[in-house]
C-alpha cells in the first residue's frame, strides 16, 4: 500500500490582497493562495505555480498529498489542501487554502477506498451485481505516514459476500475512525434488486391501498 507522493513547491509571500489583485495574479499564470496553521493563525497570504499545483488541485488526492513549502523568507512549511475556490461557469482555480502540518502531529483525512479485480470476481462472473458502498474511510496518521489509497480484492468474493470497513488491510501507524461495523461493499444477486420496488413504486403501491381501505370502508358505512 504506497504512500502519497509529497509536492514541492515556492511559495511567495505577497502584500496585496482583494478580487483585484487576485486577478492581476492568476494572468501571470499564478495561483493566490493563503497559508493557515498553528504557525499562521492570521493566515500568510502568497502565491504558487499555477502549472504545478493545478494538476493535485484537480485530482482526487488533493487533500491527502502533503506538499512542502520554500517559503520566500527562506523559511519552509509542510500542508495540506483544505478548500478550492473555482470559478463558477468555467471551473478555473481561483484561489486555495493551505493547512499547516506539523511534524510529529497527526492529522485527520479521508482516504479512497478502491476495488481492484471486480471484473475478476467469482460472485460477479456468477451473475451478482458487485455494490461499492463505502468510498472513503476517515483515518490519523503522521502526515508523511498518509496511505495514497485502501484496497480492496473482490477476485475471490462470491454472491452473498460482504466486506466491512474492519476487514480492511490497514498499514502499520494508521488509526481508522470510521465505523468498523460499516459496510464497504457486497455482491448480491442481481433478482434481490430486481424484487426491491423503488421507492416511487412502494410509495404508489402505498397510497393504493390506502384508497381501496378508504374506499371499503366508506361502503360499510353506507
Amino acid at each position: 500500500m504506497a504512500k502519497n507522493q509529497t509536492l514541492k513547491l515556492d511559495f511567495a509571500k505577497r502584500e496585496v490582497t482583494g478580487t483585484g489583485a487576485c486577478r492581476k495574479i492568476r494572468s501571470k499564470n499564478l495561483i493566490p493562495v493563503v497559508l493557515y496553521g498553528p504557525d499562521y493563525k492570521n493566515g500568510l497570504p502568497g502565491t504558487v505555480s499555477a502549472k504545478f499545483i493545478t494538476p493535485l488541485a484537480n485530482s482526487a488526492r488533493r487533500e491527502t498529498t502533503l506538499v512542502e513549502l520554500a517559503i520566500s523568507d527562506g523559511t519552509t512549511a509542510n500542508a495540506l489542501i483544505r478548500d478550492v475556490q473555482r470559478h463558477p461557469l468555467t471551473r478555473a482555480i481561483r484561489h486555495i487554502d493551505l493547512y499547516q502540518v506539523l511534524k510529529g502531529h497527526k492529522v485527520k483525512v479521508e482516504i479512497p477506498v478502491r476495488v481492484v479485480n471486480a471484473e475478476l470476481s467469482k460472485g460477479v462472473k456468477e451473475g451478482g451485481l458487485l455494490a461499492h458502498k463505502t468510498r472513503m474511510l476517515l483515518v490519523e496518521v503522521q502526515p508523511s505516514d498518509i496511505p495514497e489509497e485502501f484496497t480492496v480484492d473482490a477476485q475471490d468474493l462470491e454472491i452473498g459476500s460482504e466486506i466491512f470497513v474492519k476487514d480492511i488491510r490497514i498499514p502499520e501507524g494508521v488509526t481508522v475512525l470510521s465505523d468498523p461495523d460499516t459496510l464497504v461493499l457486497h455482491i448480491a444477486a442481481v433478482r434481490a434488486f430486481e424484487e426491491e420496488p423503488a421507492p416511487e413504486e412502494a410509495e404508489e403501491e402505498t397510497k393504493e391501498v390506502e384508497v381501496v381501505a378508504k374506499g371499503k370502508a366508506a361502503k360499510e358505512e353506507e
